[in-house]
């Protein structure tokens, strides 16, 4: 089987090449360009020459093989494979399709890092049998899994060894995802107890005082809930006074209105006083939990201050090695200095001071510097391969711009040089202006123009 990748202005394609004796008509055919299954890549055909391309749309997904590169298998990764292979095979049947035209090459498989999702390649004149290509994909997957998750472990070998059986149903698969979940289910529902467990015990071991504060405190705010309808009573019971004096005739002289105005008067008064009450109130308790907090520090600072001795002079001998060696790099910078600084004075006097353009990076790593500097972070290459995107869970370094795909493109390195891709982007990744066609590994060169979509870079090597 012959396959070859292909670009256009905004898509990505994995072209593989049929059998000139396809019969364009058939059935198996017309559901495949239909696109009408979900786990199967979009496909579309075209004669030429007298063989039969099929296009499959993989804009925005990675192979299997090239996103499992450089990491580990975790246990939820292993389950999504399995999970998109068991329903692609369901779906098949459904459509009456033959399974032993699915392609299970990982460099075939593509996921969908932001949704989760596992599509599939299907070529019309492919006839290899699926247990023996599901074998092989586990004996691929095997070296890849993390050993540190048991997850994986347990999920992965216990799938190998169903493969291996002749005769293999996907009940068996399914058995063992079900196992997987409900052990996860577990370990998640004995932590939970756990920390329940945990919660009471410090809640039965809370020293006396705590509930004596927490009982004055509610008290303090039960009290200060009463206050308003105190100073409101208070008001009313003046104005009633008021009244029945004057109905006795002890107020001959006073109109109601000056009554009533003044037991107003007296209401908002006292409503105010509370108010400025309890904001005097919630100051005081504002700034004594912010006195508590200055004496944890400051208590935790008289903790440091009094380690034992023994650590005191630990560090005052690396505090004595440290001044040393300061002291030795002083001189020989001072001695470079002297040597250089006719020269450079001379030089900024006649040309202006020069604008570094890899100024803050690490010294001997090679690098991505912004050409717009304070809009993009600088990239540092120090790893053996480098993913670059917008989605953070699924690249090593995060640029947030909208041009820039979720898995946009990868920086490898091999020795001393540097190798990029892109990675099915859809606006794509350009060097010195020009736009790398899909699968192409192009070697940087020191100051070569990098653009990821619209973010701008150069490339120096360190």
């Amino acid at each position: 089987m012959f396959a070859e990748y292909k670009r256009d202005v905004s898509h990505n394609y994995l072209i593989l090449h049929g059998d000139e004796t396809i019969n364009t008509t058939s059935y198996q055919v017309r559901i495949l360009t239909g696109n009408i299954m979900s786990s199967i890549l979009k496909c579309r055909m075209q004669g030429l020459d007298g063989t039969w391309l099929f296009y499959y749309d993989i804009t925005s997904k990675q192979s299997l093989a090239s996103f499992y590169e450089q990491r580990k298998l975790q246990g939820e990764d292993l389950e999504m494979i399995l999970k998109g292979f068991l329903h692609v095979i369901e779906e098949m049947a459904e459509f009456l399709l033959n399974t032993e035209q699915l392609v299970l090459c990982p460099e075939y498989i593509f996921l969908d890092v932001e949704k989760k999702e596992v599509s599939f390649c299907c070529l019309p004149d492919y006839h290899h049998p699926v247990q023996e290509q599901f074998r092989e994909l586990t004996e691929y997957l095997l070296p890849k899994l993390d050993h540190e998750d048991p997850t994986a472990v347990n999920l992965g070998y216990g799938i190998y060894r169903k493969a291996m059986e002749p005769g293999m149903q996907l009940e068996n698969i399914k058995e063992l995802l079900y196992r997987s979940e409900n052990s996860k289910e577990k370990i998640a529902e004995s932590d939970t107890k756990i920390r329940d467990k945990e919660e009471y015990v410090e809640e039965m071991e809370e020293p006396p005082q705590l509930f004596q504060e927490e009982k004055k405190e509610k008290k303090e705010k039960k009290d200060r809930k009463w206050q308003p309808a105190a100073g409101c009573a208070v008001g009313v019971l003046f104005l009633l006074g008021i009244l029945i004096f004057r109905y006795l005739g002890y107020f001959p002289e006073i109109p109601i209105e000056t009554v009533l105005g003044a037991a107003i008067l007296l209401m908002g008064v006292g409503a105010g006083w509370t108010w400025m009450e309890e904001k005097k109130k919630k100051k005081q308790e504002q700034s004594a939990e912010w006195r508590n907090k200055v004496q944890r520090e400051l208590a935790g600072m008289n903790i440091e201050k009094h380690e034992p001795e023994r650590n005191n002079t630990e560090r005052k001998e690396i505090k004595d090695i440290e001044q040393k060696s300061e002291k030795q790099n002083r001189t020989e910078q001072n001695s470079w200095e002297c040597e250089k600084t006719g020269e450079d004075t001379a030089e900024q006097e006649t040309y202006g001071e020069t604008v570094v353009l890899s100024a803050g990076k690490l010294s001997g790593t090679a690098s991505l510097v912004s050409r717009e500097p304070g809009e993009l972070p600088t990239v540092y290459l120090e790893r053996e391969l480098t993913v670059i995107g917008k989605l953070e869970q699924a690249s090593d370094v995060v640029i947030s711009l909208p041009t820039v795909s979720r898995v946009h493109a990868r920086i490898r390195k091999t020795g001393e040089n540097y190798y990029l891709a892109d990675l099915n982007s859809r606006n794509g990744t350009s060097v010195n202006g020009r736009l790398l066609g899909a699968d192409e590994e192009y070697f940087l060169q020191d100051e070569d123009q990098v653009d990821f979509a619209q973010a701008r870079y150069v490339f120096l090597k360190g």
